[in-house]
């Protein structure tokens, strides 16, 4: 889901251009539900600190960033805070 208003999402496109269709890749993006308690809140997770990424963490409950890898899933869930494949 996005966290964000219309006009923060201008002012990320005008600093990173295409962030916006990156954006709507992930909201529209359908994820495993939690193997633990069938939660469909959950998020695709990333790697990398930068400033695109960054935004994108922000702007979308459907990105789970971390800082470097590797990955302990290639899914977060955000209602038991587990990582799954």
């Amino acid at each position: 889901m996005l966290k964000i208003d219309q006009g923060a999402l201008e002012q990320m496109e005008k600093r990173y251009q295409g962030i916006t269709a990156s954006l709507i890749r992930f909201e529209n993006a359908e994820f495993l539900s939690c193997p633990q308690g069938a939660s469909g809140d959950t998020a695709s997770v990333q790697v990398g600190i930068m400033g695109r990424t960054i935004y994108i963490a922000a702007a979308t409950t459907k990105v789970k960033l971390i800082p470097n890898g590797p990955k302990q899933g290639e899914y977060f869930c955000h209602e038991c805070g587990k990582y799954f494949d």
